[in-house]
């Protein structure tokens, strides 16, 4: 039969008769080196940018560069992205939004997973691009 035996990382410790361990260890030690390593989650820029559809992009911006410093990692990794989101050089034909790639205009699209917002020239507010299906998405690979 079996004992149970209690978890935790002080009762390992006093399980394992360690000759050679130290009496204490910091707390960067028992998890794993504590070494922080940057992650590339986008998910607050993009729900940042969905609460702000309809204002002025300048004060959207402006807030952007008061809150986030660009001398740090993180505050330079949404300033690099930032634009992979916002188009501020569009033109709107028939309720339809153009943007500039690779030297031709192509349809601006959202999907659910990359939301697309764009800067109406007229009002300089920020918009959501239009919504479209994952059918539509691949329709418009093959062409």
């Amino acid at each position: 039969m079996r004992t149970k035996q209690k978890k935790g990382y002080k009762n390992k410790m006093k399980r394992n008769n360690y000759e050679l361990a130290t009496k204490h260890e910091s707390i960067k030690f028992m998890h794993g080196g504590g070494t922080k390593h940057f992650n590339d989650n986008l998910e607050p820029l993009q729900r940042y940018l969905t609460s702000k559809v309809g204002k002025n992009w300048d004060k959207i911006h402006g807030e952007l560069c008061r809150q986030l410093k660009k001398n740090s990692v993180s505050g330079l990794h949404v300033f690099n992205h930032l634009f992979d989101y916002v188009y501020v050089n569009v033109i709107v034909e028939d309720k339809t939004v153009y943007y500039l790639r690779y030297g031709k205009y192509v349809t601006l699209r959202s999907t659910e997973s990359w939301p697309k917002f764009y800067v109406n020239n007229k009002t300089g507010q920020l918009m959501k691009a239009r919504l479209i299906t994952t059918k539509e998405l691949r329709a418009s690979w093959q062409n």
